[in-house]
Protein backbone atom coordinates (compact mmCIF):
# COMPACT_ATOMS: atom_id res chain seq x y z
CA UNK A 1 0.00 0.00 0.00
CA UNK A 2 1.46 3.39 -0.98
CA UNK A 3 2.07 6.11 1.57
CA UNK A 4 -0.09 8.53 -0.44
CA UNK A 5 -3.06 6.15 -0.32
CA UNK A 6 -2.64 5.70 3.42
CA UNK A 7 -2.66 9.48 4.01
CA UNK A 8 -5.78 9.83 1.84
CA UNK A 9 -7.56 7.14 3.87
CA UNK A 10 -6.63 8.87 7.12
CA UNK A 11 -7.90 12.21 5.84
CA UNK A 12 -11.13 10.60 4.70
CA UNK A 13 -11.60 8.98 8.11
CA UNK A 14 -10.97 12.28 9.83
CA UNK A 15 -13.56 13.95 7.62
CA UNK A 16 -16.10 11.26 8.48
CA UNK A 17 -15.53 11.77 12.20
CA UNK A 18 -16.00 15.52 11.79
CA UNK A 19 -19.32 14.95 10.04
CA UNK A 20 -20.56 12.49 12.63
CA UNK A 21 -19.36 14.51 15.65
CA UNK A 22 -19.41 18.18 14.60
CA UNK A 23 -19.23 19.41 18.21
CA UNK A 24 -16.00 17.61 19.07
CA UNK A 25 -13.50 20.30 18.16
CA UNK A 26 -10.39 20.59 20.28
CA UNK A 27 -10.33 24.38 19.92
CA UNK A 28 -14.01 24.90 20.70
CA UNK A 29 -14.44 27.01 23.87
CA UNK A 30 -16.73 25.72 26.59
CA UNK A 31 -19.12 28.50 27.72
CA UNK A 32 -18.51 29.68 31.29
CA UNK A 33 -21.51 30.48 33.46
CA UNK A 34 -20.58 33.74 35.25
CA UNK A 35 -23.27 33.26 37.91
CA UNK A 36 -25.12 36.51 37.19
CA UNK A 37 -28.48 34.86 37.96
CA UNK A 38 -27.53 34.77 41.65
CA UNK A 39 -27.98 38.54 41.65
CA UNK A 40 -31.16 39.24 39.64
CA UNK A 41 -31.90 42.78 38.47
CA UNK A 42 -35.35 42.51 36.86
CA UNK A 43 -37.88 45.18 37.82
CA UNK A 44 -40.77 43.82 39.87
CA UNK A 45 -38.88 41.03 41.61
CA UNK A 46 -39.70 40.82 45.32
CA UNK A 47 -38.82 38.74 48.36
CA UNK A 48 -40.13 38.59 51.90
CA UNK A 49 -38.07 37.72 54.96
CA UNK A 50 -38.31 36.97 58.65
CA UNK A 51 -35.81 39.08 60.57
CA UNK A 52 -34.53 38.29 64.08
CA UNK A 53 -32.20 40.72 65.77
CA UNK A 54 -30.83 40.79 69.31
CA UNK A 55 -28.25 42.81 71.20
CA UNK A 56 -26.54 42.76 74.57
CA UNK A 57 -24.24 45.24 76.31
CA UNK A 58 -23.71 43.58 79.66
CA UNK A 59 -21.48 46.33 81.00
CA UNK A 60 -24.32 48.82 80.60
CA UNK A 61 -27.06 46.41 81.56
CA UNK A 62 -28.71 46.80 78.15
CA UNK A 63 -30.16 43.98 76.08
CA UNK A 64 -33.09 43.40 73.77
CA UNK A 65 -34.50 41.54 70.80
CA UNK A 66 -36.90 42.22 67.96
CA UNK A 67 -38.60 40.16 65.26
CA UNK A 68 -40.29 41.57 62.17
CA UNK A 69 -41.27 40.87 58.57
CA UNK A 70 -39.33 42.54 55.78
CA UNK A 71 -40.18 42.89 52.09
CA UNK A 72 -37.76 43.99 49.36
CA UNK A 73 -38.92 45.01 45.87
CA UNK A 74 -36.89 46.03 42.82
CA UNK A 75 -39.00 49.09 42.14
CA UNK A 76 -37.30 50.70 39.16
CA UNK A 77 -34.25 50.77 36.91
CA UNK A 78 -32.16 53.90 36.34
CA UNK A 79 -28.69 55.12 35.31
CA UNK A 80 -26.48 55.93 38.29
CA UNK A 81 -23.98 58.86 38.45
CA UNK A 82 -21.25 56.58 37.08
CA UNK A 83 -23.30 55.80 33.98
CA UNK A 84 -24.15 52.24 35.06
CA UNK A 85 -27.53 50.56 34.89
CA UNK A 86 -28.75 50.30 38.48
CA UNK A 87 -31.87 49.32 40.41
CA UNK A 88 -33.81 51.08 43.17
CA UNK A 89 -34.85 48.67 45.95
CA UNK A 90 -37.74 49.67 48.17
CA UNK A 91 -37.77 47.97 51.57
CA UNK A 92 -40.90 47.62 53.69
CA UNK A 93 -41.69 46.34 57.17
CA UNK A 94 -45.03 44.83 58.20
CA UNK A 95 -46.97 47.24 60.40
CA UNK A 96 -48.95 45.22 62.95
CA UNK A 97 -51.11 48.26 63.79
CA UNK A 98 -52.37 48.83 60.24
CA UNK A 99 -51.91 45.26 58.99
CA UNK A 100 -50.06 46.53 55.94
CA UNK A 101 -46.58 47.18 54.55
CA UNK A 102 -44.89 50.41 55.57
CA UNK A 103 -41.88 51.81 53.69
CA UNK A 104 -38.69 51.51 55.75
CA UNK A 105 -35.92 52.71 53.47
CA UNK A 106 -34.50 52.60 49.96
CA UNK A 107 -31.34 50.81 48.86
CA UNK A 108 -29.72 50.62 45.42
CA UNK A 109 -27.76 48.01 43.51
CA UNK A 110 -25.95 47.40 40.26
CA UNK A 111 -24.73 44.23 38.56
CA UNK A 112 -21.74 44.53 36.28
CA UNK A 113 -20.00 41.78 34.27
CA UNK A 114 -17.33 41.23 36.96
CA UNK A 115 -19.09 42.19 40.20
CA UNK A 116 -22.34 43.00 42.02
CA UNK A 117 -22.61 46.04 44.26
CA UNK A 118 -25.25 47.16 46.75
CA UNK A 119 -25.59 50.38 48.71
CA UNK A 120 -27.07 49.59 52.13
CA UNK A 121 -27.73 52.43 54.58
CA UNK A 122 -25.58 54.66 52.34
CA UNK A 123 -22.66 52.20 52.50
CA UNK A 124 -21.39 50.74 49.23
CA UNK A 125 -20.61 47.03 49.49
CA UNK A 126 -18.99 44.71 46.96
CA UNK A 127 -21.40 41.79 47.36
CA UNK A 128 -20.30 39.28 44.71
CA UNK A 129 -17.63 38.78 42.09
CA UNK A 130 -18.09 36.99 38.77
CA UNK A 131 -17.62 34.31 37.71
CA UNK A 132 -18.72 32.70 40.97
CA UNK A 133 -15.88 30.28 41.75
CA UNK A 134 -15.33 28.46 45.05
CA UNK A 135 -12.45 30.06 46.93
CA UNK A 136 -12.57 33.39 45.10
CA UNK A 137 -11.77 36.12 47.66
CA UNK A 138 -12.30 39.88 47.72
CA UNK A 139 -12.73 42.84 50.09
CA UNK A 140 -16.39 43.44 50.94
CA UNK A 141 -15.55 47.03 51.94
CA UNK A 142 -13.43 47.89 48.92
CA UNK A 143 -15.84 50.70 47.96
CA UNK A 144 -16.18 52.38 51.37
CA UNK A 145 -13.98 53.62 54.22
CA UNK A 146 -14.74 50.80 56.67
CA UNK A 147 -12.03 48.34 57.76
CA UNK A 148 -11.26 45.65 55.21
CA UNK A 149 -13.30 42.47 55.43
CA UNK A 150 -12.16 39.54 53.33
CA UNK A 151 -14.98 37.32 52.09
CA UNK A 152 -15.16 34.48 49.58
CA UNK A 153 -17.46 32.16 47.67
CA UNK A 154 -17.47 29.17 49.97
CA UNK A 155 -20.00 27.01 48.09
CA UNK A 156 -21.50 27.33 44.61
CA UNK A 157 -24.55 25.64 43.06
CA UNK A 158 -25.47 23.85 46.29
CA UNK A 159 -29.07 22.89 47.22
CA UNK A 160 -30.57 24.59 50.28
CA UNK A 161 -33.90 24.48 52.04
CA UNK A 162 -35.71 26.60 54.59
CA UNK A 163 -39.17 25.63 55.74
CA UNK A 164 -41.24 24.79 52.71
CA UNK A 165 -38.93 26.61 50.31
CA UNK A 166 -36.30 24.62 48.40
CA UNK A 167 -33.61 25.93 46.08
CA UNK A 168 -31.53 23.64 43.87
CA UNK A 169 -28.66 26.10 43.32
CA UNK A 170 -27.40 28.46 46.00
CA UNK A 171 -24.20 30.42 46.54
CA UNK A 172 -22.69 30.91 50.00
CA UNK A 173 -20.50 33.91 50.83
CA UNK A 174 -18.59 33.97 54.14
CA UNK A 175 -15.96 36.11 55.81
CA UNK A 176 -12.49 35.05 56.94
CA UNK A 177 -12.03 36.56 60.39
CA UNK A 178 -9.85 34.85 63.01
CA UNK A 179 -12.53 34.47 65.71
CA UNK A 180 -11.24 33.89 69.24
CA UNK A 181 -12.41 33.91 72.87
CA UNK A 182 -12.54 37.71 72.88
CA UNK A 183 -13.75 38.77 69.42
CA UNK A 184 -16.36 37.17 67.19
CA UNK A 185 -17.23 38.44 63.74
CA UNK A 186 -19.38 36.25 61.49
CA UNK A 187 -20.67 37.39 58.10
CA UNK A 188 -22.69 35.01 55.96
CA UNK A 189 -24.95 35.57 52.95
CA UNK A 190 -26.62 32.97 50.75
CA UNK A 191 -28.03 33.64 47.29
CA UNK A 192 -30.30 31.52 45.09
CA UNK A 193 -30.40 31.63 41.30
CA UNK A 194 -33.14 33.92 39.91
CA UNK A 195 -34.15 34.88 43.48
CA UNK A 196 -31.19 36.68 45.03
CA UNK A 197 -30.58 36.86 48.77
CA UNK A 198 -32.20 34.03 50.73
CA UNK A 199 -30.31 34.28 54.02
CA UNK A 200 -28.17 36.87 55.78
CA UNK A 201 -26.39 36.38 59.13
CA UNK A 202 -24.32 38.88 61.14
CA UNK A 203 -22.84 38.01 64.52
CA UNK A 204 -20.49 40.51 66.16
CA UNK A 205 -19.40 40.45 69.79
CA UNK A 206 -16.55 41.41 72.08
CA UNK A 207 -15.98 39.83 75.50
CA UNK A 208 -14.08 41.75 78.16
CA UNK A 209 -13.95 41.78 81.98
CA UNK A 210 -17.23 43.73 82.11
CA UNK A 211 -19.06 41.11 80.05
CA UNK A 212 -20.00 40.52 76.44
CA UNK A 213 -21.10 43.31 74.13
CA UNK A 214 -22.49 42.72 70.67
CA UNK A 215 -25.42 41.97 68.44
CA UNK A 216 -26.84 39.20 66.28
CA UNK A 217 -28.92 39.54 63.10
CA UNK A 218 -30.53 36.92 60.87
CA UNK A 219 -32.70 37.52 57.81
CA UNK A 220 -34.18 34.45 56.07
CA UNK A 221 -36.52 34.23 53.10
CA UNK A 222 -40.18 33.23 53.53
CA UNK A 223 -41.64 34.04 50.08
CA UNK A 224 -40.63 35.46 46.70
CA UNK A 225 -42.08 36.25 43.30
CA UNK A 226 -42.31 38.65 40.37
Amino acid sequence: MSRTFTIRRCLAAAGLVALLFPGCRRDEAVPIDPGHTYFPVERGLWAEYQVDSSWSFEGLGISGAVRYRLREVIDSVYTDPEGRTAQRIERFVWDTLTNGWRIKDVWTQTRQPAYAERTEENVRLLKLTFPTRVGERWNLNALNDRPDMEVSHEAVDQPWQHGNLSFDSTLLVRNHYPNNLVDTLIYRERYARHVGLVERVRDSSNTQTDGTNGWYFRQVITAYGH
